[in-house]
């Protein structure tokens, strides 16, 4: 379902354009820069220095694709608390959104929270929650059963600060889908998850995303009720 008021949602100063995206037995439409490249132009010198920012929000990746694919195969409970970590324009999130899931998009970008509300309107007819922060340090005081994630494991340094985030923010009990395009630091970040005691599957997805096949792979983790012990 198409929502013709998504727009005014939208950030002001972007070319956009609306993609039909299709993810497993879902069309999400998804408004989107007609031009991620083009952002490039205008990176921010001094954010880009301190933390390495870049306009990766504006893309459509294959892990998350993938992961609105397997989402769309998968049974969410109606109205389950869902959180979408480094969520981009949300597709992720919205193809939850449209299997029930009560959605929070979080990025750092307010732009692509900006794109994550629109998309979560055109697709439900319901303007999407979102919040403002760095996965990497979550305010404390709320939490989920579902929290998903596609590719924000690409380097060393987000180990333990997703480690961290996934044990505060997934109850007891909760699920995790993190999405990966077969990186060495993400299968040890859920190897570490695993050793824990949470429950793990994995599945691969193929895409196509712009003509081009893609394997991706998705992690399923389940929490524990009670965390184990791990010896050292």
């Amino acid at each position: 379902m198409k929502h013709s008021g998504s727009e005014r949602w939208l950030p002001k100063g972007y070319p956009v354009t609306c993609e039909r995206v299709r993810a497993g037995g879902l069309n999400v439409h998804l408004n989107r820069v007609k031009d991620p490249n083009a952002l490039s132009d205008s990176i921010d010198e001094e954010a880009f220095g301190v933390d390495e920012r870049f306009p990766y929000w504006a893309e459509i990746w294959p892990s998350s694709v993938a992961l609105a694919s397997r989402l769309s195969k998968t049974m969410i409970p109606a109205g389950a608390p869902t959180v979408e970590l480094g969520c981009g324009t949300g597709l992720a999130g919205v193809a939850a959104a449209m299997r029930g899931a009560d959605l929070l998009f979080t990025d750092y970008e307010a732009d692509a929270l900006a794109f994550a509300r629109a998309n979560h309107a055109a697709n439900t007819g319901r303007v999407g929650r979102t919040r403002l922060f760095d996965w990497r340090e979550p305010p404390r005081g709320f939490s989920a059963h579902l929290v998903i994630a596609s590719d924000v494991l690409y380097e060393e340094r987000f180990l333990e600060p997703f480690l961290s985030t996934l044990r505060r923010l997934l109850l007891p009990g909760g699920t995790a889908w993190v999405a990966e395009p077969g990186r060495k630091i993400a299968v040890g970040t859920v190897e570490r998850l695993e050793a824990e005691g949470y429950q793990r599957a994995l599945y691969l997805e193929e895409v196509t995303v712009r003509g081009k096949n893609h394997g991706v792979w998705l992690h399923r983790l389940i929490r524990p009720h009670r965390r184990r012990r791990v010896s050292i």
